[in-house]
């Protein structure tokens, strides 16, 4: 790793200040006060150091991306009513309503219907440290400043997760399906429905509704600590901008790579904070060749993994820095995989650099996929001591030498 060096005493000290963050701010919903706060305290925190620092502001609809749950549990109930009253048409077009809905804001990440829901700031914080030389790359190591909200599949009956969720969609589909072809029986026939079909389905999916109507109450109202998720990534920046900054005031600094620290707001509202920030800076990112190197859930460093796709699959990621990645992580005494994202678990923040040809991997440290998530993950547990030093110390050892060998690679 060249001039730096990285030991456990630097892993404390991040934990430390992501501590002192949660201490003072609490939990850091996108568009709460504490989150603005945290943005606020994290620029100075790199204006120490950094050769510029900037708070992006944007726009952004924080209940969108998680409202659709509960929209589509009530559509799913007034297609029951309307099931009991003969009218398949309309409880078709409702639940496809709903269907759409859920596949462009969860699946996708799109924002479909953003604009029904309340609009709120979100603040990105970014700090950038020039090279010695000319510019001609640059690095973005990055994580999400804000914190999700308390998922209650995840606390109460956690096991049962994929049951839950599965078994929900699998009927809201069921219900798609099955009202279409009640409404195109009817049309072919010129007649209603045959008596047994119809009622088969009025009693199948009012008892469904028992599984169903659980999704309602999917998330609660308050939000996590969010230690692991995801501000000891942030904080993990903030100490990989300082050893670079050190190391470029002894001379030695990296010679024509330029390091952008960052904290992305509104991950967990379908990584919104990211996508401002492409959206920004995508002339001066595919300017020169940019590499987005994403930090997510470092909790454990036996479960070390980067990944090469995000959002849901939907999204390809860089199957060479992945590889990179492992190789650096490998070499340093830390075993760890590439895998794409598993459908359902949702997307990182590298994925909105991946769908504009960005060069981008997620390092991730947890068991992440169906029922295997680590227990912290979205619930109350989500506090400093959930996160293994020596994980925060590895992802450390690996995000320098990342830096250290594309600068390198230049020379």
């Amino acid at each position: 790793m060249g001039e730096i060096q990285i030991d456990s005493s630097d892993a404390n000290e991040v934990l430390q200040f992501t501590g002192k963050i949660i201490d003072k701010f609490g939990p850091r919903l996108t568009g709460d006060l504490s989150t603005k706060k945290t943005a606020d305290l994290l620029k100075d925190e790199f204006g120490k150091y950094c050769d510029s620092t900037e708070l992006q502001e944007f726009d952004v609809h924080p209940k969108t991306f998680l409202g659709w749950i509960k929209l589509l549990t009530v559509l799913y109930t007034v297609g029951i009513i309307l099931f009991w009253l003969d009218l398949p048409l309309i409880a078709a077009i409702g639940i496809t309503i709903g269907i759409i809905i859920m596949v462009m804001e969860f699946f996708l990440y799109k924002e479909f219907v953003d604009v029904f829901w309340k609009k709120k700031k979100g603040y990105n914080v970014i700090g950038k440290i020039e090279p010695k030389g000319e510019v001609k790359q640059q690095i973005i190591v990055s994580g999400h400043i804000d914190s999700a909200y308390i998922f209650n599949f995840f606390v109460y009956q956690p096991k049962l997760y994929s049951l839950r969720i599965l078994g929900s969609l699998g009927f809201v589909f069921l219900m798609f399906i099955c009202s279409w072809v009640w409404v195109i029986i009817q049309a072919i026939s010129g007649a209603p429905a045959a008596i047994g079909f119809s009622l088969t389905l009025k009693i199948l999916f009012t008892v469904s509704i028992i599984l169903v109507i659980q999704l309602y109450f999917f998330s609660g109202k308050k939000g996590t600590p969010g230690a692991g998720d995801n501000l000891v990534s942030v904080c993990i920046a903030d100490k990989v901008g300082k050893k670079f900054s050190d190391l470029k005031k002894s001379g030695k600094g990296l010679e024509n790579t330029r390091l952008v620290i960052a904290g992305w707001d509104a991950e967990e509202c379908g990584l919104r904070g990211a996508r401002a920030y492409v959206k920004k800076n995508i002339a001066e990112m595919k300017a020169i060749p940019t590499y987005n190197f994403n930090m997510d859930c470092p909790y454990l460093v036996k479960e070390l993994f980067f990944l090469t796709s995000d959002i849901n699959c939907s999204v390809k990621l860089s199957v060479n820095m992945a590889m990179e990645c492992k190789e650096i992580s490998e070499k340093l005494g830390y075993p760890a995989e590439m895998k794409p994202i598993e459908f359902l678990t949702g997307g990182t923040d590298a994925g909105e650099f991946g769908r504009v040809g960005i060069d981008a991997t997620s390092l991730i440290a947890m068991p992440w996929g169906g029922n295997e998530r680590y227990d912290a993950y979205h619930t109350p547990k989500d506090v400093v001591s959930a996160i293994e030093p020596e994980a925060v110390e590895a992802v450390l050892k690996i995000a320098c030498e990342y830096i250290s060998k594309k600068d390198m690679e230049l020379s």
